[in-house]
């Protein structure tokens, strides 16, 4: 384990040497120092898929910095999800983006390890709204082609959530960061295609 060693004046290998006490041994200079692990608290999480939400918990360091955009793993009832924090909510109710964890209460999270994916998949002048489950690390592309229900669509763009539009070919985004694709109905296609 590497620990900063105050005589060697950097951080150095360590060996456990009294387990008990929490005593640790530098392997260069042989300098002991304890190092008493940080406690962790449980933080009441509420992380959402789509349209539902779960309860769960988080474990954190008390001094742990946490804001908007972290990912953190949320325990559920039935496992673990992994969940980006999108707000978080203190003891007399207001909500900040950015605090220290042992001042938060609730921990609002979405679900980034599996997303729904909203596309517009387009026909002419008809318009239809079509959602795909897939892992939120999944890529898509600009310029992509889609097999959904027998018939090929084409990405002509893709809406993010921070507002971002993505149009020029070859513009790509995973699954978690996208609010909409927008796809174009194709009845010959060249690149590569996802079935779905």
């Amino acid at each position: 384990m590497e620990i900063y060693c105050d005589v060697c004046g950097e951080e150095t290998e360590h060996e456990l040497i009294r387990a008990d006490k929490n005593l640790y041994r530098c392997r260069f200079c042989g300098s002991v120092v304890e190092l008493r692990p940080e406690k962790e608290v449980e933080l009441r999480a509420i992380i959402s898929s789509g349209a539902t939400s779960k309860r769960g918990r988080i474990r954190v360091k008390p001094g742990d910095l946490l804001e908007t955009g972290d990912e953190l793993i949320v325990e559920v009832d039935d496992g673990f999800k992994i969940g980006e924090i999108t707000s978080l909510e203190f003891k007399n109710g207001s909500r900040r983006n950015s605090a220290i964890a042992k001042d938060v209460s609730t921990v609002w999270l979405r679900d980034v390890g599996e997303v729904f994916v909203k596309i517009s998949l387009h026909k002419g002048a008809i318009t239809t709204p079509y959602k795909l489950l897939v892992s939120g690390d999944t890529e898509f592309e600009v310029g992509e082609v889609l097999e959904i229900n027998g018939k090929r669509f084409r990405i002509e763009r893709m809406k993010l959530i921070n507002g971002r539009l993505l149009k020029k070919e070859g513009d790509r985004a995973e699954a978690r960061e996208i609010r909409r694709i927008y796809a174009m109905y194709q009845r010959h296609y060249r690149k590569r295609r996802r079935r779905t």
